[in-house]
């Protein structure tokens, strides 16, 4: 791969993006969700063209008609407008938005991203006609997830803003991505015993040395800036480094490599001088990376796609 290929395998992640929460009528629609690539809510007797050209009492009272509720008491009016706004809010979703969607029992999750610009009915569906496109974009166990996820899938709304575990979900969803300024590398590791402070240590000054090089190598004048690294090794954990420039992308094609055993199969006349100057770096790296057991499926990830 040339320099220009790595840089354009980099995910960007919209900073804009929201995160939502959606529920799945005890997980019976999951797999139909997951299958058809969207992602659904109910109230059927009320239509798309209703809810956008009706006026909010309008559509709150053809609501309470159909609901049996009746709107002069204080418990009628707050379920039809609790009703009301999650309809709106499914309906307001937008382009890029990520959401999370949990099975039967909630003992696993899917990660996916809206692709659509508005929602749409399938008027052959027998129900939850009103929908939204999503690219599915992982499926986990949540044995294989951060326990914060319980707490992400405790909300019982039919649809929840979660955009406050933002960070926590785009280490699922992806392992080298852009976001803003900064670009994020995740390293995920498998290792279920104690992490020994020693091959820690090795893996961060490798990662420092192989980083100062690559900005070395390709005069990135960018090594000089902050560069950021979270930590949560509870169990299955994640390393995740964060920095401005483009020296992650060329790290993670490195270690790329270093994973698969193919560093000498680089075709690009940089990049192989860069693996000759930094082969015992490389190869503590790969040593590191075998013990801790960091999913090298995840690593392949970004560059699966090519030949190398």
């Amino acid at each position: 791969m040339t320099l220009q290929e790595i840089l354009d395998k980099v995910d960007k992640l919209n900073i804009e993006s929201n995160y939502w929460f959606v529920r799945t009528d005890y997980g019976s629609l999951f797999d139909d969700f997951y299958s058809g690539d969207y992602i659904a809510i109910g109230w059927d007797y009320l239509t798309l063209y209703e809810f956008e050209n009706s006026d909010e009492y309008n559509i709150k009272s053809k609501m309470a008609r159909a609901e049996g509720v009746d709107l002069s008491k204080f418990q009628g009016k707050i379920k039809i407008s609790a009703a009301y706004n999650k309809i709106k809010t499914f309906t307001n979703l937008r382009k890029d938005d990520i959401v999370i969607i949990p099975s039967r029992n909630s003992d696993r999750l899917a990660f996916g991203r809206i692709v659509d610009e508005q929602p749409y009915e399938d008027l052959n569906a027998k129900r939850f006609i009103k929908r939204r496109k999503v690219k599915w974009l992982e499926i986990k166990e949540m044995s294989d997830l951060n326990p914060i996820f319980y707490q992400v899938k405790s909300n019982q709304h039919t649809i929840s803003n979660v955009k406050h575990y933002s960070q926590h979900i785009d280490r699922v969803v992806g392992n080298l991505f852009k976001k803003g300024e900064n670009t994020h590398y995740v390293l995920k590791i498998e290792k279920p015993d104690d992490i020994n402070f020693e091959e820690l240590r090795v893996l961060m000054d490798s990662i420092q040395t192989l980083v100062q090089n690559i900005n070395e190598t390709f005069n990135f004048n960018d090594y000089s800036g902050e560069f950021y690294i979270k930590i949560n090794l509870q169990s299955k954990g994640a390393v995740e480094l964060i920095k401005k420039g483009k020296s992650l992308s060329v790290l993670a094609y490195l270690i790329f490599l270093t994973s698969c055993n193919k560093l000498d199969n680089a075709q690009d006349d940089e990049i192989r001088t860069l693996i000759t100057r930094n082969r015992n770096v490389l190869e503590d790296t790969s040593l590191v990376i075998d013990s801790l057991k960091i999913d090298t499926n995840e690593l392949v990830k970004p560059f699966k796609e090519d030949g190398n």
